[in-house]
């Protein structure tokens, strides 16, 4: 165990194997006239807000991680040989003490509001950061129905002729999303729908701004596009 107070934890996987983008890690792409990294983005802005951000990663990228001068007091870089992101947050899950948890993905990038200040963190469950969805973004992303209370009635993953307003792009959660993930499945949005299938309650905050994710050159350029305009 890393500690015994820790309330609330920040996770970063990246231990995923970039095959769109030839193996190179995206979380290491620049995104702005500085060459700031997508992942460092992403500390700068969690640093200060959680008591430990934890980047689980392959072996073979955890130097190149700490050559980035990130491996400090506040970021465990956690090596993990693991299948898929799901089996990634198990595994911390069952090593950090902490009872709630942000999650963000190491290659997005977030234009206007930042979910980092609006995620709710006393959600009782699970709460999402929504955005709304632009057309090119439909079928490509996990895309959620949301009711009159901001609460998220239904997501699908992936899916062409999906026509949910909103898109989700990170999520807060208590540890009691745990008996939810299923070790199969490729990421952690299946445990939260599941989770909503069964009734728990998951949120929905909108975020005023734009989501981008940054896995294809396609979605990576379109992004550069728009903040170095």
């Amino acid at each position: 165990m890393y500690g015994s107070e820790i309330l609330l934890d920040a996770i970063i996987p990246a231990a995923g194997l970039a095959t769109r983008m030839r193996g190179i890690p995206k979380f290491l792409l620049p995104c702005d006239e500085v060459y700031t990294s997508l992942i460092e983005r992403h500390l700068n802005h969690l640093l200060g807000k959680v008591d430990t951000i934890w980047i689980p990663t392959r072996p073979d990228l955890v130097m190149l991680l700490e050559s980035l001068g990130i491996a400090r007091d506040k970021v465990v870089i956690l090596p993990v040989v693991t299948e898929n992101m799901s089996q990634t947050v198990a595994r911390v899950l069952q090593i950090s003490s902490a009872l709630h948890f942000n999650l963000f993905m190491p290659d997005t990038y977030f234009l206007g509001e930042l979910p980092y200040e609006t995620l709710n963190n006393e959600q009782d469950f699970a709460n999402l950061a929504c955005w709304r969805i632009r057309e090119e973004q439909k079928g490509k992303l996990g895309q959620v129905r949301i009711n009159s209370l901001n609460m998220v009635t239904d997501i699908k993953d992936k899916v062409p002729d999906c026509d949910y307003e909103f898109s989700w792009g990170a999520v807060s959660f208590s540890k009691k999303l745990m008996k939810y993930i299923n070790l199969t499945d490729p990421h952690i949005g299946y445990a939260v729908s599941a989770a909503v299938e069964s009734g728990e309650k998951v949120g929905a905050s909108i975020v005023d701004g734009e989501y981008f994710d940054c896995g294809t050159p396609v979605d990576y350029l379109k992004m550069l596009g728009r903040v170095l305009a």
